[in-house]
């Protein structure tokens, strides 16, 4: 049975839908590797349009007052609960997500991070007292908001209603490889009665459209989750009209897993967490790190967690294991792979994968040197390294040898005792025993090093979206 065709994505200008009519980017179902739709640049004079339109609307959004943009917020989010099944459906459709995860992560979750938003948007300290001046924290103007292909409902509402929240109008630029669940998203802020203008969207690439956006001047704050490479070029380009940045940069997590641990929880738990979306999460604990006279029950359990991993067609409710994003992001897993050698010991990659589908197998490998490509770089894939220490100051050594700081796990059989080694972790976010991300919609979000700076989600990222003014009288 053919699947629906889902046309060409449009952009939303002005509370105006405009089909963009340049060449066709196709939009490719990674299972079946047929396109299910197809998207095209929005390009400069669009883009332009769109900044024009929220400059437009940006005087009386700032108006509004926070209890009815929380209120809004609220609206949004209740439209987005009621078509959350049909929003994780059509993520599955455009990047392979399995079922489960994308009705998790990108069905149920942006309606809890937009009443997250709105509880804190009625409760933020929009104006303060301090050393005899009245401190009033105000919107920046117009965001752009560059956002991924990897969890990109989640991303878009992080990003969108910080910004809303914040009083600031936006203009959205989603990856052009999942752009039909951003029109759903717009389109259901058009119902929730934000005025035209407060929410655009430009639909096209980075180095057109994107660019266009970030290089106009009228383009106050740039939100922007990406590669580092990218976000250095975003960061660059914003500074040319001194506009600031939010930078989500990607990561090389650590779970950490201290002496004390229960091994047979412990050691499932943090490769499915570095295995999710197939590998292709940012905080994605892709470094485990354990004690070393544990080395042969760990990989014993590592092997068996693979065993018990299902691969298929991300659509059945029991795939566990999808496919890659896209023929573009499996094939450069796969020179990584090649080009980085295999050489050491690796455990058996899942068999029976799938026929079509843009697979790579997972791999877990031990006994790499800390300075090997696979330890230092992002794979952005179903890889994972397994990396031994000694004591507990050498696991803090281990995990901090990254150049990136998004995020960490730590896991201890005393949870005191592993909130005191999280504090030596020097990483934006570290979650204890398996807490997820997702079930704190109010926690900020955010890395150092090159991770980025800045953070999303709750009243820190609201506040990172607006600027100080000191009345002082």
């Amino acid at each position: 049975m053919a699947e629906q065709w889902l046309g060409r994505a449009a952009c939303l200008v002005g509370g105006e839908w405009r089909t963009p009519d340049g060449p066709a980017i196709p939009v490719v179902d990674p299972y079946t590797e047929q396109p299910i739709g197809e998207t095209a640049e929005a390009g400069p004079g669009l883009t332009a349009e769109a900044v024009t339109a929220a400059e437009a609307a940006r005087p009386e959004w700032e108006r509004t007052s926070p209890a009815d943009r929380a209120d809004l917020l609220d609206r949004l989010a209740d439209l987005l609960a009621a078509r959350s099944g049909e929003l994780a459906a059509l993520i599955t459709r455009e990047m392979g997500m399995p079922a489960t995860l994308s009705a998790a992560s990108q069905g149920d979750l942006p309606p809890r991070v937009l009443r997250a938003f709105a509880t804190a948007t009625r409760a933020f300290p929009w104006t303060e007292k301090i050393d005899g001046a009245q401190l009033h924290r105000v919107p920046l103007g117009v965001v752009g908001a560059i956002t991924p292909w990897n969890m990109p409902a989640h991303q878009i509402i992080a990003k969108v209603g910080a910004a809303l929240a914040a009083g600031n109008t936006v203009v959205l630029k989603p990856s052009e490889a999942t752009p039909f669940d951003a029109n759903l998203i717009a389109a259901a802020a058009l119902e929730a009665g934000f005025g035209p203008g407060v929410l655009s969207v430009v639909q096209g690439t980075g180095p057109v459209t994107g660019e266009a956006l970030v290089a106009d001047p009228r383009v106050a704050h740039v939100s922007f989750t990406g590669s580092v490479p990218a976000g250095q070029a975003v960061a660059a380009l914003a500074a040319g009209h001194t506009a600031s940045t939010t930078l989500e940069l990607g990561g090389k997590s650590a779970a950490v897993l201290l002496p004390d641990v229960d091994l047979a929880r412990a050691v499932p738990a943090a490769v499915k967490s570095g295995l999710v979306n197939s590998g292709q999460a940012c905080n994605a604990t892709t470094r485990i790190v354990v004690p070393r006279s544990a080395l042969t029950d760990v990989e014993a359990l590592v092997i068996d967690a693979l065993d018990a991993m299902v691969a298929g067609d991300p659509r059945d409710p029991a795939t566990t294991f999808g496919p890659l994003a896209s023929a573009r992001q499996r094939d450069r897993v796969r020179h990584l792979l090649d080009t980085a050698g295999d050489d050491r010991a690796v455990t058996p990659p899942l068999q029976l994968l799938p026929s079509h589908g843009f697979f790579v197998g997972p791999r877990v490998y031990f006994g790499l040197d800390a300075r090997h490509p696979l330890v230092r770089q992002e794979v952005f894939g179903p890889v994972l390294v397994v990396q031994p220490y000694t004591d507990e100051a050498d696991a803090a050594a281990v995990a901090n040898d990254s150049d990136f700081g998004l995020s960490a796990e730590v896991w201890s059989a005393d949870p005191d005792r592993a909130e005191s080694f999280a504090r030596t972790l020097r990483v934006g976010q570290v979650k204890i025993n398996g807490v997820r991300t997702r079930e704190r919609p109010g926690v900020p979000f955010g890395g150092r090093k090159a991770s980025g700076y800045g953070r999303e989600l709750g009243a820190e990222g609201i506040a990172d979206l607006t600027a100080v003014q000191a009345v002082l009288r």
